[in-house]
């Protein structure tokens, strides 16, 4: 019996310690890296994420834009996701902070992108508006 009850303390210990992991705000991604607009993109096939703070749109060469509210992304291990989920063709887009090359130009981003849409997950980049804007593709 006495057993049971210090297995029972340990595991809501465990538990304590996992909770105040989970508080809010305790996530470095939540306080601020993936705030305000990015735009996200990829190469082979072309695509292009612009999230802004009403919505998300993802654009491909030769085929209609598909847009959605922005329901604000979801943080989990350093990542953000931000999905859309209405209309006939659902995609998500995955951010997460690091240095990332497009691979077609000598062009360098501090974010990692991927976008899950049609069963294909599809590798690229995101950067802010602005930090495109002060780097243009060479």
């Amino acid at each position: 019996m006495k057993s049971r009850r210090l297995s029972m303390a340990g595991g809501a210990l465990l538990l304590a310690a996992a909770l105040v992991g989970c508080e809010e705000g305790n996530d470095t991604a939540a306080t601020g890296d993936f705030s305000g607009d990015l735009n996200a993109l990829g190469t082979e096939p072309f695509w292009g994420v612009s999230i802004r703070a009403e919505h998300v749109t993802l654009s491909r060469p030769g085929e209609e834009d598909i847009q959605g509210s922005n329901a604000g992304p979801k943080f989990e291990g350093g990542s953000a996701t931000w999905t859309v989920s209405g209309g006939t063709k659902p995609f998500t887009v995955t951010v997460t902070k690091g240095d990332c090359s497009d691979n077609m130009s000598d062009r360098h981003y501090p974010y990692k992108a991927l976008l899950t849409f049609e069963e294909r997950v599809l590798g690229g980049c995101a950067a802010t508006p602005a930090m495109l804007a002060a780097k243009p593709a060479p």
